[in-house]
Formats: structure tokens, sequence, C-alpha cells
């Protein structure tokens, strides 16, 4: 209703518009997934400050009416739904934003100068992301917005990051000087870490979270691959019924859900839990493909296994940082006898290749346990 103010020839008011109102101060606009969900590390700390007794008046901006019900019902004076008049208002008076993907968080609402932006991302890329891809793959991945995705991305004041190896990553993508990032670790991981003390009791619960894809047909297909495509609902039926396992299957965000005959097989989409690491909890192994899901895993020291059963063809299409081989611990399976080995291998020893999923955290995650939410805010405190 409101975005012609936002992306078409008034966009120049707002601008001004954002000039005569005056900040509130402590105001922080919080956002993620474009603002369709509420999740990630924007989540983590939002939901950190507000136990916190600070002058800090966090609000949690969404395009998602479920969404909006949801954050209500348990910060009711914290949420607003864009587009509105009030989403609009509040983000002219805020001070600070806070974005886990993109300016896209805010709900497409224009960057603007008088903005202090902190950047939180959502994990540490495997993949060719910003300016390390090709012009034409940029358009092809944001269309229209290529060219505002970019130069947007590079406008940060903050930009918070779990590792050395990441910086270097994201200083690359988006030509952000160095100064500008803070080795923190990620808000979300916080309570993975207190996770990762407690002693779990061996269960045989799978947890299969393929990455995305591409935009555009055939968005519910991953969701109906069993681990890989050449095994299918009978025989992964089998396979879990004999070894006394579970499987879900955790599509991505973008990814259409699907629902399966097999009462061991089970989808959980974002709308049934939008926290992945709510799943996290109860899963026993991780089976995944080029998703950075698996470096927040790595905290819980429990066994991964990795399905890149499209890898030619993914690395054509994305392109990966490094050889896959150097950016994911073993055991690496191309083939379903492979895959079911190793799951079969990983429920009776858990143990097994805990040292190099070890040498992987260190590289991505390095020694920072956890509290970063109070390090990001402690450095949010600062500036305001």
């Amino acid at each position: 209703m409101y975005w012609w103010l936002f992306f078409g020839p008034w966009t120049w008011l707002f601008h001004l518009m954002s000039l005569l109102i005056p900040k509130k101060k402590g105001m922080i606009l919080f956002g993620s997934n474009e603002g369709q969900l509420y999740s990630d590390n924007s989540r983590a700390l939002f939901e950190f400050i507000q136990t916190k007794q600070t002058h800090i008046q966090p609000i949690w901006i969404t395009n998602n009416p479920d969404v909006y019900r949801q954050v209500r019902s348990k910060y009711p004076r914290s949420v607003v739904l864009a587009p509105s008049i009030k989403s609009a208002y509040y983000y002219l008076r805020s001070e600070q934003i806070v974005l886990s993907f993109g300016w896209q968080d805010m709900c497409k609402m224009p960057w603007l100068p008088s903005k202090y932006v902190n950047q939180l991302w959502h994990g540490v890329p495997l993949k060719k992301i910003g300016l390390l891809k090709s012009q034409s793959e940029i358009k092809k991945d944001y269309g229209k917005t290529a060219d505002l995705f970019i130069r947007n991305s590079k406008n940060v004041n903050r930009f918070f990051i779990a590792s050395e190896y990441e910086k270097k990553i994201h200083s690359a993508a988006f030509t952000i000087s160095d100064d500008k990032f803070r080795i923190t670790g990620n808000p979300r991981n916080d309570h993975l870490y207190m996770m990762s003390q407690k002693e779990k009791k061996p269960g045989r619960t799978i947890l299969y979270t393929p990455t995305f894809r591409e935009r555009g047909e055939g968005l519910g297909k991953n969701s109906q691959v069993l681990i890989h495509p050449e095994i299918d609902e009978e025989q992964m039926h089998n396979f879990l019924l004999e070894n006394n396992a579970n499987l879900i299957i955790r599509p991505h965000w973008i990814t259409a859900s699907h629902t399966f005959s097999s009462d061991r097989i089970e989808c959980v989409d974002h709308e049934k839990e939008p926290d992945l690491h709510q799943l996290f909890k109860e899963a026993d192994i991780l089976v995944t493909d080029y998703s950075s899901a698996f470096i927040d895993w790595l905290i819980l020291d429990r066994p991964v296994i990795f399905s890149p059963y499209d890898l030619q063809e993914y690395t054509n299409k994305n392109g990966l940082l490094k050889d896959y081989a150097e950016l994911v611990p073993p055991p690496i399976c191309y083939t379903p006898v492979e895959l079911f080995s190793s799951i079969s291998e990983a429920l009776e020893d858990p143990s097994i290749h805990t040292e190099q999923r070890e040498e992987m955290k260190q590289i991505y995650l390095e020694d920072m346990g956890g509290g970063a939410c109070e390090r990001i805010l402690e450095i949010i405190l600062q500036e305001l």
C-alpha cells in the first residue's frame, strides 16, 4: 500500500523526512529473512536485549502477519507490521537497525544515510557471495535489485562475525574495510554452547538440512529429496525401521515443504518451527550438503554427514570458496550406499571423526565460546 513511497518517485521525499524527523534515543529496529521470519541472529539478540535493563527500545519489523502475531504475543510493544505508516515512522525515528541478511530485512525500505547499521549476517558462507561472483551471477541471484544489494551491503557501520576466516570472505565479497568488523561470535549460538555442556541421552534422530538451490520453478523438489535423489521413500523408511531411527527434513526457508506417508519421516518447515536450533536439540546426526548450518552444529560435537549428490552442477551454478573437501569434515558421501553406511556407523559410534570436526570448528568459530549477545550489546551501547 505504501511501497510507492519507498521505491517510486517519492523516495527523495522519504530521505528528506529522515533528516527532519528527530531520532528517538535508544530505538533500534530489528529484522531478518526479508521481513518474512522471526529468526536467526537478529532474533537471538532482540530477545537477549529484552531481558536487560537498558535504555534500548528494540522493535521487530515484519511484513508477515503470522510473525507479527507471534512476536506481539510475547512482546506486545516491540513489534510493527509493514507496510504501514507506523512502520515507516519507526524506521524514520530509529537510531540503529540490526540485520541478519541485507537491506530486505527492513521490509524493503530504502537505506538512509542517517541510519547506523549493524550487520549480524546468517552464517559462514561456503559458496561464493557478493562480489566474489561474476556480474551475471549477481544479477541472476538478485535481479533488478542486484546493484542496490551490493551497494547497500557496503553501507554498514558494524559487521559482527565469528572468526578471522569469515572476515576475509565478507571483506572481499562486499568491499568492507577491516575496521568495521568485530569478532564476537554469533548471537544465535549462545544457547548451543550452553547445550553442548549438557549431556544428551543418545538417540536415533537424523536431521537433514539441504541448502537452497535456486529461485524459480521446482522450489518444492528439494524438500522431496530423502538425503539423496536415488533413495525413494520406501527405501528410506525401511532403513530407518531397521535402525530404529527417525528422519526430520528441514527445507530451506525459500523452499516449499512436503508431506511423506512414512511415520518415520517428517518435514518441518519454517512455519512449523522458525528456529533450526530447536531441531538441533533433538537431533543426533546431521546430514547436509552445502548448508553452513553444519558450522553451528559443530559446537555440539555430534556426527555430521555430507551428501553433495549434485556437487559438479552446484559448483558450476553457485561456485564454492574452496574445494569441497577442504570446506567440510568427513565423511563425504556421493552414493546411497555410502550414506546408509556412514549413518549406521555414526549411530553406533557418535565419536567417529570428532577430531576433524574440532579442527573445522576452530577455523570457522575460533575459541569464542558463548556470550556473543553480551559482547555485541556492549558495542552497540557505546554507539548510542
